[in-house]
C-alpha cells in the first residue's frame, strides 16, 4: 500500500491549526503540522502531536461512533436515531425542563479543546 496525504484541521481546540496525516489504507499511521498553514507554520502542541494515537484500529473500532444515537431515559442503553426525531426530541423536551428546573440555558457541542 502507498503512504497517503491529507492536509486537515487539528480537532482540539479553535485555533485552527492545520495538519498533515498520513495514512496508508485506511489506518492513520501520524499526523505532523503543515507548514504552510498560516494558524501554525508547522507547529503543533503536545495534543495536536499525539493526534495519531486517538487514531489507532483498538481505539477507533470501540469508541467512534457511526450513526447519531440516543437514550429515551437516562440508563437506558442507547440506540440509533433517525430522522428530525434526533432534532425535536430535545426541542420538545425543553419546555419541561424550563418549567421543572428554571430557566437554564443548554448547549451541545461535539469540539475537544486543549
Amino acid at each position: 500500500m502507498t503512504l497517503k496525504e491529507t492536509r486537515s484541521t487539528c480537532p482540539y481546540c479553535g485555533v485552527g491549526c492545520g495538519v498533515v496525516i498520513e495514512s496508508q489504507g485506511d489506518q492513520i499511521t501520524g499526523v505532523r503540522g503543515d507548514p504552510d498553514h498560516p494558524a501554525n507554520f508547522g507547529r503543533l502542541c503536545t495534543k495536536g502531536s499525539t493526534l495519531h494515537l486517538t487514531a489507532t484500529q483498538a481505539v477507533t473500532r470501540q469508541t467512534r461512533l457511526l450513526q447519531p444515537m440516543q437514550r429515551a431515559q437516562r440508563g437506558d442503553a442507547p440506540h440509533p436515531s433517525r430522522g428530525t426525531r434526533r432534532w425535536t426530541t430535545p426541542a420538545r423536551s425543553s419546555p419541561a425542563s424550563s418549567r421543572r428546573t428554571g430557566p437554564t440555558p443548554w448547549v451541545s457541542t461535539s469540539a475537544a479543546s486543549c
